[in-house]
């Protein structure tokens, strides 16, 4: 909920500031007119162009980013969803009591592990990071760690080495599809874009101010277009980054590792 109230605080700061600026440019450009006249503006479309240019530019990057980003972690949980499959499928190779022993925790840790998205997130806007549960967070790795250990233990026992090159290699890529996600959630572009981003916008609404200046009259149907498609843009840049705590989530990819989870038996 907090990172809901970041993030809007966020696009309501921008548009309130470009609205702010927009009105303000306007006057600068108002007395420069009745300074110096028609010729006060010659010159200036150049530059306007080149700043609102490389805002563009900026926010398709971020936005293309981002949608990449999103997409990266839905397609992760396809992965970790079909490397779990692979890897309990496998266990089935083992002898019993450890066979029924193992499916039974890793199906475990599969249930903690959708638990750990169900439970309350923090944010950190120092570390500019998601914050997960610590507690089920180390009970996960107990879990892990339990499926690991009893598995090569009971690779040692077996006959044959055959079912262990299966095995084994199947709980590895169940485990490291785990982390990837982990590393997905956390890897961001760096803090700077997101201030340029901001400061961008309301650069751009300073100018587009200035140069509503030689129409005398403001147009507040423009000004009020212009800060929200910037304030909205850059919201749906932040919300998609964080993807398990704004309005734009990949919750609902989970349905397959919940399929997983009852496909266990």
């Amino acid at each position: 909920m907090f990172f809901l109230f970041f993030a809007v605080g966020i696009a309501l700061a921008m548009f309130a500031g470009s609205l702010a600026l927009m009105e303000y440019g306007r006057r600068m450009g108002l007395r420069r007119l009745a300074e110096e006249g028609n010729a006060a503006m010659a010159g200036l479309n150049a530059v306007e162009g080149a700043v609102f240019a490389l805002m563009g530019l900026l926010l398709a990057f971020a936005l293309s980013g981002a949608l990449q980003r999103f997409d990266e972690r839905r397609t992760l949980i396809l992965r970790e969803a079909s490397e779990i499959t692979t890897a309990y499928d496998r266990l089935g190779m083992l002898d019993e009591p450890a066979k029924s022993e193992l499916r039974s925790k890793l199906k475990t840790y599969l249930s903690e592990r959708l638990k750990l998205f169900e439970l309350p997130i923090g944010f950190s806007i120092i570390e500019d990071a998601s914050l997960y549960d610590s507690d089920q967070k180390r009970k996960i790795a107990e879990l892990k760690a339990q499926v690991w250990d009893g598995a090569a233990a009971a690779c040692a026992r077996m006959p044959t080495t055959a079912p262990c090159t299966l095995v084994l290699p199947a709980l590895n890529a169940a485990f490291h599809a785990a982390q990837e996600r982990a590393g997905a959630n956390d890897r961001h572009p760096p803090r700077i874009i997101y201030v340029m981003l901001f400061a961008l916008g309301l650069g751009g609404s300073l100018l587009g101010g200035f140069g509503m200046g030689a129409a005398k009259r403001r147009s507040f149907v423009h000004m009020v277009t212009f800060a929200a498609s910037v304030s909205i843009a850059l919201y749906i840049i932040t919300d998609i980054e964080f993807p398990r705590q704004g309005l734009i989530t990949v919750a609902y990819f989970d349905k397959y590792l919940e399929q997983a989870l009852s496909s266990m038996k």
